[in-house]
């Protein structure tokens, strides 16, 4: 015991001991990696903290070269052209997103070094916000030449012209073709207002003659069911996509459309109360899931012609329509979606109003310029004429009550004298009929305030 006491006690936990005049220890001294030494309090703030920051900087930087700029629009222009021009959606932001990174060599071997080929890949987000950014400076470079500016330097230009600018005139030329283009105004007028969608502030359209101007900025269409039903007992396909081609047309041109359809071509809810003696409640609750299957097959042939469509009802229906919102609306018409709205047409879920009174309520709330009553019939009628079928163009609405006009409820018709909100009753089955009632157009029977003018 006594040599042992004599042993100097070595203490294995305490730190090694360094002479004030020895040099340093570094990694290389050690002989290598000199990690179980290392004290991470020790390093300085900066240090630290860049491998943990470093990747989200670079992220929202979004560092794109010219060569990547040009592969993602050539990449886009393919796929929307392949699209008819329309809309992208997530497997073809996919698609885009994987061709750019195969174009800029991110997704195979060769040379460069790993950090390369990141940096050359490019996500689905990143397209999407780097095409975003190039409509916004396109947009830009518009207003600087409308404005006086001349022509336009950015390099990009010309190619996103290829995409916006000319994406609506071809078709929009074609669709207008053989229709009264009276009073030749520009469009420009419209281009810079934040409601216009992007197909209409374009150089190509702002310039063009063959488009006519617009009248309506926003407008509540009111398709009737029995118009749907052509000579089909249910709904008339040719009549649907007809309908569908010419609301298009007009959204092109920066119409903002919400529409209201009726169904009288599945239900008649005042034929089976007079018929039957059925609960009038429950008959028009009856006619009002009729109008959701109406509005439905309307959302499906604008979808079809890649036009963005939002359909909101009173009714629960999480997987067919989205709850009625007047602001959420509002938001869908002025980035260009139309607006259906389903459940006796404006989805109010009253059953005791006529589908032509909630589309009254609708326009209202929505702050339309005008109510179309798109029917099978060619206007309001005059009664006093010598053979009784003379179409009036223009009526007040003073002067509807005195003729009693049977194409349009009268419950609507007062409700949009006391909100001054003008109606046009036409026929939505002549070929033309609809685009020109949404650009504005003379069409039918115009009745507002003033009346027929003597």
């Amino acid at each position: 015991m006594s040599s042992q006491d004599n042993l100097p006690l070595i203490d294995t936990h305490a730190p090694p001991t360094r002479h004030p005049s020895s040099p340093t220890e570094t990694s290389a001294t050690l002989g290598g990696d000199s990690g179980f030494l290392s004290n991470p309090d020790s390093e300085p703030e900066t240090r630290r903290k860049k491998p943990r920051f470093e990747p989200e900087y670079r992220k929202d930087r979004e560092e794109w070269s010219d060569t990547a700029i040009a592969c993602l629009l050539e990449a886009y222009t393919e796929k929307f052209n392949q699209l008819n021009r329309g809309n992208l959606r997530g497997r073809d932001w996919e698609e885009v997103a994987e061709a750019v990174s195969e174009r800029c060599g991110g997704g195979g071997g060769g040379g460069g070094g790993g950090g390369e080929k990141q940096k050359m890949w490019k996500s689905v987000e990143q397209c999407k916000n780097k095409i975003d950014n190039l409509k916004k400076r396109y947009k830009v470079e518009l207003q600087r030449i409308s404005s006086g500016g001349g022509s336009s330097s950015w390099h990009w230009f010309k190619q996103i012209e290829a995409v916006m600018g000319n994406s609506g005139s071809s078709s929009i030329g074609k669709a207008l073709e053989g229709e009264d283009r009276n009073g030749g105004s520009s469009l420009g007028k419209q281009a810079n207002k934040r409601y216009v969608p992007n197909n209409v502030a374009s150089g190509s359209n702002l310039k063009s003659k063959s488009i006519p101007s617009v009248k309506w900025r926003r407008v509540v269409f009111k398709i009737s069911g029995t118009a749907l039903s052509g000579n089909c007992q249910s709904i008339d396909p040719k009549i649907a996509m007809q309908i569908a081609r010419e609301i298009a047309t007009a959204c092109r041109l920066g119409v903002q459309v919400a529409i209201v359809v009726g169904g009288r071509n599945f239900f008649c809810g005042d034929s089976w109360v007079s018929a039957t003696g059925f609960d009038r409640p429950t008959a028009y609750q009856i006619g009002m899931m009729a109008s959701v299957m109406n509005s439905m097959l309307i959302q499906s042939a604008l979808e079809k012609l890649g036009v963005q469509t939002r359909m909101q009802s009173a009714f629960v229906l999480p997987e067919v329509a989205e709850p009625y919102s007047r602001p959420r609306a509002i938001r869908h018409l002025e980035k260009g979606k139309v607006v259906i709205f389903g459940g006796i047409g404006a989805g109010t879920g009253n059953p005791l109003f006529t589908t032509d009174t909630a589309a009254a309520l609708r326009a209202t709330e929505i702050n339309a310029d005008v109510l179309l009553k798109g029917t099978n019939v060619d206007g309001v009628y005059d009664c006093h004429s010598d053979n009784g079928s003379a179409t009036l163009d223009h009526i007040s609405f003073r002067e509807v009550g005195s003729i009693g006009i049977t194409s349009m409820d009268t419950m609507a018709i007062t409700y949009c004298e006391e909100n001054t909100i003008p109606v046009v009753v036409f026929n939505l089955l002549e070929p033309g009929n609809i685009s020109k009632a949404l650009c504005g157009e003379r069409v039918g029977t115009l009745i507002d305030q003033e009346g027929r003018i003597s």
